[in-house]
């Protein structure tokens, strides 16, 4: 049975990353991957569950033997904006990235950037995150609704990985082809 009180280390163990939230429905849309909802019913008592698909009208809530789709209007009634998403991250570690900063992380994040625009990293400068780098983050950023200060955060890095996801990965929403 999976850790209901600390899920994030349960993540951490299966060498996935977590990012706890509070926020809207279209900040979990935004995110458009998988999620772990905190309900409160109404005793007070907080439930954590698996959203695995969400609509416009419906959420699809994965309850381990059975999905349920549940109208959103219901469930909000029990849902004030606490989730976590967990992600498989692409380095070895997560953490925001800025000007000045250098190694892996950077030149995943350089390249990923690179590939949702069309272009090829620049090996020279592939792992240091110099201005440059940061304009793109910005121009990401502002393209997804995210806060655009050029700092690549654990929200930032999710919506690309989302951004450039791999078929099969799981997602709340199916993409729509790039281009269309």
């Amino acid at each position: 049975m999976a850790d209901d009180k600390n899920p994030c280390g349960q993540a951490a163990k299966a060498g996935l990353s977590c990012l706890e939230q509070h926020g809207s429905w279209a900040q979990v849309r935004a995110l458009n991957r998988p999620a772990i909802l905190t309900l409160t019913d109404d005793q007070g008592q907080r439930h954590r569950v698996v959203l695995s698909a969400l609509d416009d009208k419906f959420a699809t809530l994965d309850l381990g033997e059975h999905n349920e789709r549940v109208p959103i209007d219901e469930l909000s009634r029990d849902w004030f904006g606490e989730f976590t998403v967990v992600w498989k991250p692409k380095t070895a570690s997560t953490r925001p990235l800025s000007v000045g900063m250098h190694g892996d992380e950077v030149r995943w994040l350089r390249r990923s950037l690179n590939a949702l625009q069309g272009a090829s990293s620049d090996p020279e400068r592939g792992d240091l995150y110099d201005e440059e780098l940061a304009i793109a983050v910005q121009n990401f950023q502002r393209e997804h609704r995210l806060n655009v200060d050029g700092i690549a955060g654990i929200q930032t890095l999710v919506m690309l990985d989302t951004a450039l996801a791999e078929p099969g990965s799981p997602l709340l929403l199916p993409t729509v082809p790039r281009g269309i």
